[in-house]
């Protein structure tokens, strides 16, 4: 009989959807005259094996590559030993502290003891470390030691042996290693076992992408004349970031290999269920896949589909609780329905409420405690994977299926759907998901945002009869359709595929780039260092693999981590520094004698350096993957870690290494002795094991060519406008040495320039006020672009990596006596300066001597001007960056005199014009517009956000680029679809008391900001009509007010940036009632891509051209508003219809369009 072999190496449990699929598709297979046998992963519970289909638990990964835990139960002999111990240790704890806090004398006893204890072990393990770095090879001790290490050896074996016998008897739960299978591993060694002919099919209907390639090397190698069909599912869209972040070749160029190597169609085929899916994965190479139907078994669901009268409705959630499914918007549902359905008994719901991952994700587990909270009589909660007949029973009690899914998530099927719509169910599902495209308005209700749920639901509940009677119709032409018969039909039947064009030569395998294995200093990566090399191999092509050592105890991990990832690696290990005192094998008994005497006398020698490098601790794991892979060319970054080549069992004769200095010369001239020759000729003799050796100066090449001999020695550093920088070539021209024609172009390597950003004030990571948000935005799109851009701020002195970016913060250190003196004398030129430029009478210098030190303008341009550390700060800066981005032009002098210099170009961004701050006719404006003036004229290119700023600045005959403030619409939008639910409790508590309609103001500690909440109040007054009669409330966020709360005015200070996402999604109306302010407010676009109308001044709305009544609501008398306030409370259709066109406004204020203007400017 021919046999039809289903690969699920996930199936583990009834989690999802993969049980039934694999089930119905193997019953179907029966029926169609194969034997089927399914491939399952071995922690497979053991319920799920079913007497009709043959199941082999094999697989160790699942589809993630992720081996999955196989579940031991312990006994209770186990369980009881372990509370007791357990229960014994927290019962002595807690009569210690019984005691001590009975007897408060005794308790410093106690402590002191305790103290002493701990002492004592400390001193015991610092001894027993300093006994096991004594050399006792030849004594009693050491031949124990070595008794001991064969004994360890023997019983290792042994246990290796067992695990094989175990394996074979069919108790994979007994096996003792660790190691895991991959997944063609696991093909490579169950498939042979099942005596396959061309005859057979083999089935996959899930699998990653990283197993995609691995499966397309596994049938390459195979003979295809024995091969059986094999049929894969794809189930992801090509834009998931599962797909487009997948390691390897990636999808497109695994399909482009499966066509080139003609194994499709003939041996392979693909296929997906949707008709988008279909389209996306066609266009991406020649293979071409063919759309399927969605299989379950539907006899199990039409033999629980039975009349059962109830007197109450019945909501049914199906599927998991995880976000992507939409559980957090249910208790909002909840909370909607329960006054008018669910209290009177009218409607009861039914929730599958099990996790998909371990604990649940965060807002998962708030939203399943406040539905826990309901009695179960009217909200039920079933927190298990269901067996299949509950499951179907539980869908067949249903009247209405909720599907409150992700669009984003779901352009991908849904089994729950195909489900539903076959039991004849009407269905809630958000509109743009592939759900919404299965259904009409007749049995379904559509809704659009999350905040628009309870009433699609409300909306089935009050016409249920109707969609009920539309869906039941349906329901028989849906079944027809994802059958699972139909499915294997789909599978089986001959395709008349386009033709292939058959070479004449046998099929080759893709050439694939060649893989290099990088050995570098973690601790130079994280101070900046070595990322041009990072750059270079990995924009140019090649398969790289990485190992970072570091010798450091406390090393920023995450950091290093987020650097690396930034550069998609293959894969990469760091290196520790382990405590062990162990002799290399390469060192004879006397050399490691002379070592630890230099130890002692603190002597610093190439040996000492050698020895205490050799400690790394290489994981068994990085072995196996090295042995696994061929590596074509290996790149060290110190001779000292080249000895790492040996233990790693790589060959020298594809190493390039970068010799940066000559350790027997350096010492000496540290000691302040001679070279020690002996040191010198080992040093040359470890060097010459290398074919091709680098260097960053070209002297120390010449040098090395004479000691060793080696002509293959290459200078990778050269000068170019002022700044030493990696040279490509030379780099590209010693790879040539190693890997001969594999050697990727140069054209394939972006050579982007470095972009440093200086920004003035210190909080740019935090991303609170308009300034930090709208240079972030910049900051993110010029890493989407993949420019190496780095961030220069203010602040306690630091250098920090957060998500892939450098960050380094500046404090002056300079004397503050002579800062002033310097201050002072330039000052008095920069009021000379303005009285000429603005040709002003002398007399008026007097008139604002009284308000010079109650202002930071103009002083703040003199804050760096004098201070030589800051000069050498922003030299060293321009002697790494392309580019310089400066944000306001405090600094803009200094950079001025310096970029020039060292050829980089300055962009300077005027975020309005701060001298407009000042009073007008004051000497300190004059002042301050003369410095601001200056600055934008140094710049290569000055940046304004506004036209009028652009106009202002025009006057003065400088040209400048208008970039309008940005925000991320994409972010806000999918906020606005993803309704999160409140966690931290302080916020939840101010939630609960905004049960009412409430006004929202956003602002700074500006001067214009307190002067509108000022006018809040004035309106809130209860001597006023207005205050009496308002039963809303005013909610002020941000610095410009204290935390206050006062009858019906709230000010919350600053809040979080989700707590302001809730309160902007629940505001009725923003309001801006500013008289006075420069540039343009991030605030407002804010408010409006969240689809609020707002009610505020022209100069509030300034420098956005909107049109009052269509967007927003313009208003310059603010005695108006309280009247203009209640009306539009009044009328929700207004706010809608304003709201929508508000947010259709700001999506042309997203920074992915804004700020393509600073590409231009940078390249």
């Amino acid at each position: 009989m021919k046999k039809f072999i289903i690969i699920d190496h996930s199936l583990c449990n009834l989690q999802g959807h993969h049980y039934e699929c694999s089930i119905s598709v193997a019953e179907a297979a029966v029926r169609a005259g194969y034997q089927p046998i399914i491939l399952a992963n071995r922690a497979l519970s053991r319920s799920l094996l079913s007497p009709e289909i043959k199941i082999i638990p094999a697989f160790d990964v699942d589809w993630f590559n992720q081996p999955m835990v196989i579940e031991k139960e312990k006994s209770n002999k186990e369980k009881s030993e372990n509370t007791k111990k357990k229960n014994f240790k927290e019962y002595i704890h807690y009569q210690l502290y019984l005691w001590n806090y009975k007897y408060p004398r005794w308790s410093i006893f106690g402590e002191k003891v305790e103290g002493s204890t701990k002492r004592s072990k400390e001193w015991l393990k610092k001894d027993w470390q300093l006994l096991r770095s004594i050399p006792l090879s030849n004594t009693l001790w050491g031949l124990s030691k070595i008794i001991l290490g064969l004994i360890r050896f023997i019983f290792g074996l042994a246990l290796k042996v067992m695990s094989k016998i175990f394996k074979k008897v069919g108790k994979p739960s007994l096996v003792l290693t660790s190691k895991n299978q991959s997944f063609t591993e696991t093909l490579a060694e169950i498939l042979p076992t099942l005596n396959l002919t061309p005859e057979d099919q083999i089935f996959i209907h899930t699998f990653g992408i990283e197993q995609l390639e691995e499966l397309y090397y596994f049938l390459a190698k195979s003979d295809r004349d024995l091969l059986p069909t094999h049929h894969l599912l794809f189930r992801r869209d090509t834009d998931e970031p599962l797909v487009i972040n997948a390691k390897g070749m990636g999808l497109k160029v695994c399909l482009q290999a499966f066509y080139d190597s003609q194994l499709w169609p003939s041996k392979i085929r693909f296929y997906t269920d949707t008709e988008d899916l279909v389209r996306k994965h066609n266009a991406l190479s020649p293979v071409q896949l063919s759309q399927v139907p969605i299989p379950f078994r539907q006899e199990k669901l039409i033999n629980q589909l039975f009349q059962e009268v109830k007197n109450y409705i019945h909501l049914v959630y199906l599927g998991d609780a995880r976000s992507e499914k939409g559980y957090q918007y249910l208790p909002n549902l909840i909370d909607a329905l329960w006054q008018n359905y669910l209290q009177p008994n009218k409607v009861k719901f039914t929730i599958q409420s099990n996790y998909n991952i371990e604990g649940g994700e965060v807002e998962i587990l708030a939203a399943k405690l406040a539905l826990s909270q309901y009695p179960e009589s009217k909200i039920k909660l079933i927190d298990h994977p269901m067996q299949p007949d509950d499951y179907y029973q539980l869908l067949a009690s249903a009247h209405i299926v909720v599907l409150p899914y992700n669009p984003q998530n779901y352009q991908r099927t849904s089994g729950v759907l195909t489900e539903a719509l076959a039991a004849g169910k009407p269905v809630v599902v958000p509109n743009g998901s592939w759900l919404a495209q299965q259904v009409d308005e007749s049995r379904a209700s559509i809704y659009r945002d999350p905040q628009d749920l309870p009433q699609a639901v409300i909306r089935l509940l009050e016409n249920l009869p109707t969609f009920t009677q539309s869906a039941k119709a349906f329901s028989i032409h849906w079944r027809s359709r994802q059958s699972p018969d139909y499915f294997l039909d789909c599978l089986l039947k001959p395709v008349d595929w386009p033709s292939v064009k058959l070479p004449i030569e046998q099929p080759k395998l893709v050439q694939l780039p060649p893989s290099v294995l990088l050995i570098l200093s973690a601790d130079l990566i994280l101070e900046g260092e070595n990322l041009e090399k990072l750059n270079y191999f990995c924009r140019c092509g090649y398969r790289v693999y990485g190992i970072f050592y570091t010798s450091e105890k406390v090393v920023n991990l995450n950091s290093l981590k987020q650097i690396l990832e930034s550069y998609r690696l293959y894969q990469f290990w760091i290196l520790t520094d382990k405590d062990e005192r162990i002799a290399p094998n390469s060192f004879t008994s006397f050399e490691y004698q002379q070592y630890l005497e230099n130890s002692y006398y603190q002597r610093l020698t190439l040996l000492q350096y050698w020895i205490d490098s050799s400690r790394l601790q290489i994981p068994t794991e990085l072995k196996q993957t090295l042995n696994n892979i061929q590596i074509n060319l290996v790149y060290i970054d110190s001779l000292i870690y080249g000895q790492y080549t040996k233990k790693l069992d790589l060959k020298t004769t594809i190493v390039i290494l970068e010799v940066s200095q000559l350790y027997s010369y350096n010492y000496a001239l540290r000691d302040r002795r001679e070279v020690d020759p002996q040191e010198l000729n080992w040093e040359i003799e470890q060097l010459k094991q290398y074919p091709v050796l680098v260097t960053n100066f070209q002297h120390l090449a010449e040098k090395l060519k004479e000691l060793t001999g080696n002509s293959q020695i290459y200078g990778i550093s050269q000068t170019s406008k002022s700044k030493t920088l990696l040279n490509y070539q030379a780099l590209n021209q010693a790879c040539q040495n190693i890997l001969g024609q594999k050697t990727l172009s140069l054209e394939q390597l972006t050579t982007s320039p470095k972009i440093a950003i200086l920004y003035p004030w210190g909080d740019i990571q935090e991303r609170q006020s308009g300034a930090s948000q709208r240079t972030g935005l910049l900051l993110d799109y010029l890493q989407q672009q993949t420019f190496e851009t780095r961030v220069y701020t203010i602040g306690q002195p630091r250098k920090i990596w957060s998500e892939g970016i450098y960050y380094e913060y500046y404090n002056s250190d300079f004397g503050q006596a002579e800062l002033v003196k310097n201050v002072y004398q330039d000052a008095y030129a920069s009021w000379r300066k303005t009285l000429n430029l603005l040709e002003e009478n002398a007399d008026n210098a007097d008139n604002g001597l009284s308000t010079l030190n109650e202002n930071w303008l103009p002083w703040i341009y003199y804050q760096f001007r004098f201070d030589p550390s800051f000069k050498n700060w922003i030299e060293r800066i321009t002697d790494w960056a392309d580019v310089v981005i400066l944000e306001y032009p405090f600094w803009g002098e200094i950079l001025g005199k310096i970029c020039p210099q060292k050829n980089v170009k300055l962009i300077l961004t005027a975020h309005d014009v701060l001298s407009h701050n000042l009073d007008k006719d004051s000497l300190l404006r004059k002042i301050a517009l003369t410095e601001e003036i200056n600055a934008l004229k140094q710049a290569d290119a000055v940046v304004t956000l506004s036209e009028n700023d652009q106009s202002f600045f025009e006057k003065y005959n400088i040209k400048s680029y208008c970039v309008p403030i940005a925000i991320d619409t994409e972010k806000i939008n999918s906020i606005c679809q993803q309704q999160s639910l409140l966690q931290n409790p302080q916020e939840v508590e101010i939630a609960n008391r905004l049960n009412v309609d409430f006004c929202l103001f956003v602002g700074s500690q500006h001067n214009p900001n307190i002067e509108a909440v000022k006018q809040i109040r004035q309106w809130l007054n209860p001597a006023n009509d207005f205050a009496a009669n308002f039963t809303g409330k005013f909610v002020i966020v941000g610095g410009c007010w204290q935390i206050e709360e006062e009858r019906n005015f709230i000010s919350l200070g600053k809040v979080s940036d989700k707590l302001l996402s809730y309160l902007y999604q629940r505001a009725a109306l923003v309001v801006s009632p500013l008289n006075s302010g420069t540039g343009m407010s991030v605030k407002i676009i804010e408010a409006m891509a969240y689809g609020k109308v707002i009610l505020g001044t022209s100069v509030g709305f300034r420098g956005y051209p909107i049109e009052s009544g269509v967007n927003c609501i313009v208003c310059d008398n603010l005695d108006d508003y309280p009247k203009k306030i209640g009306q539009l409370l009044q009328q929700p259709e207004v706010l809608n219809r304003i709201g929508q066109q508000a947010k259709q406004f700001a999506q042309e204020y997203d920074y992915h369009l804004l700020y393509k203007t600073y590409l231009d400017l940078i390249l």
